[in-house]
């Protein structure tokens, strides 16, 4: 009787089911010693507490005793996983607070030999040469960075840095510190200083500013030509409308019954003033980054009670006798353009006022994109509502605009 014979595909599965068990019992040891595997690739409780150490005195400003644990762990741990967090750190260390430019670049080549993943290496590579570069200025560096890291208020370091630049003009971070004036005279409303700081790093070419710097150049710039240029044309307005007033001599045609008439108007923006106050102090202000103290409101009333006593001048000149048709043609254009430069030197005078009319810009740029979509949902009524009873579709908003913009 012959013996029978297994097609070759049960002969195959038969085979593999072979190799099903010990592949299972594989799997379950692995996941019996995972833990085990992950717990020996822990630092031990002594690393761990040194790490901490290091860390904490690193956050109370103590770089040197950092340092010392921090390369205590490097030479005596060499396996350890702090240790990449070390050498890491000594870089910093020794490039930001103590400045031993040699330590620096020492420990940053020791991470990117051993540490530094894909993504680092071109960031270490070129911050070791930068710092090889640096060795010839060495105490250059170490002043600049010791005003960095200073925080002692940007007064302060806006006069460190003007000596470290005049001392070495020459100075290969030199870029840095024009950015770094740049951003401190901003913040203290030093807006054509903040630009030619910028500037000077402009000259070199526009590439060399970054997105951020060339946005806050032309913010100076802006700001500078507002406070100058803007400024005296302003002044110059104003000049030019008292001069005109006083050329018309209005005090001879000013009588006391005329005055009296006319101090209703002084008196009526007092009081309306004054009932308003309860709600300036009403306001609640926190956290806006625009803050008006009381002494911005009486200084404003102060200026209004001038252009409405130059206004009373106006009226009472000379040009107008026999012209009554001139004066109410031509004196509201006069008050307008009287009040538009007063209001415009009063905001941009006060502290951060170019900022202030940027804000207002925006503010007014904002309601006109409101009235343009109160405008286009009117619009869309009124066609939806001419169109019923002939079938026609109501088309929403969103598909008007969509459509226009097509």
């Amino acid at each position: 009787m012959s013996k029978a014979t297994n097609p070759p595909s049960q002969r195959l599965a038969v085979e593999s089911s072979g190799f099903i068990l010990p592949l299972v019992l594989c799997l379950l040891a692995g996941l019996f010693l995972l833990p085990g595997l992950v717990h020996a690739e822990q630092d031990s409780p002594e690393v761990s507490q040194l790490k901490q150490d290091a860390q904490n005195a690193f956050l109370k400003g103590d770089y040197a005793a950092s340092a010392a644990v921090d390369l205590k762990i490097a030479q005596k741990y060499p396996e350890s996983n702090a240790r990449h967090y070390a050498v890491q750190m000594l870089g910093t260390i020794y490039e930001d607070h103590i400045v031993d430019l040699k330590k620096a670049i020492k420990w940053d080549q020791e991470f990117l030999n051993k540490y530094a993943v894909a993504r680092q290496v071109p960031f270490y590579k070129d911050k070791i040469a930068s710092l090889d570069k640096l060795l010839k200025q060495e105490q250059a560096f170490k002043t600049y960075q010791s005003i960095l890291f200073a925080n002692k208020g940007d007064e302060v370091m806006v006069q460190r840095f003007e000596a470290l630049l005049k001392e070495h003009p020459d100075f290969l971070l030199k870029d840095k510190v024009e950015s770094e004036l740049g951003y401190a005279y901003a913040r203290m409303d030093e807006r054509k200083k903040s630009a030619l700081a910028f500037g000077a790093i402009a000259e070199e070419g526009e590439k060399k500013l970054s997105a951020t710097e060339k946005s806050a150049f032309d913010d100076a710039s802006r700001y500078w030509r507002m406070e100058s240029t803007w400024a005296w044309a302003a002044w110059a307005v104003i000049g030019i409308l008292w001069a005109f007033v006083l050329w018309m001599r209005p005090w001879k045609q000013l009588t006391w019954p005329s005055v009296r008439r006319f101090l209703l108007w002084p008196a009526l923006w007092l009081l309306v003033t004054a009932a308003g106050m309860p709600f300036f102090f009403s306001m609640e202000t926190t956290g806006y980054p625009i803050q008006i103290p009381l002494t911005t409101v009486l200084t404003a009333i102060g200026l209004n009670l001038i252009v409405l006593f130059w206004l009373l001048l106006l009226i009472k000149g000379r040009a107008w006798q026999g012209r009554p048709w001139m004066r109410r043609c031509v004196s509201p254009l006069l008050a307008i353009a009287m009040t538009a430069g007063v209001f415009y030197l009063f905001v941009v005078y006060y502290p951060n006022g170019p900022y202030i009319v940027d804000q207002c810009r925006v503010k007014y740029e904002y309601w006109g994109q409101e009235l343009g979509e109160w405008r286009l949902e009117h619009q869309t009524h009124g066609e939806s509502a001419s169109h019923e009873g002939k079938g026609a579709p109501v088309l929403p908003v969103s598909d008007v605009k969509a459509k226009e913009g097509r």
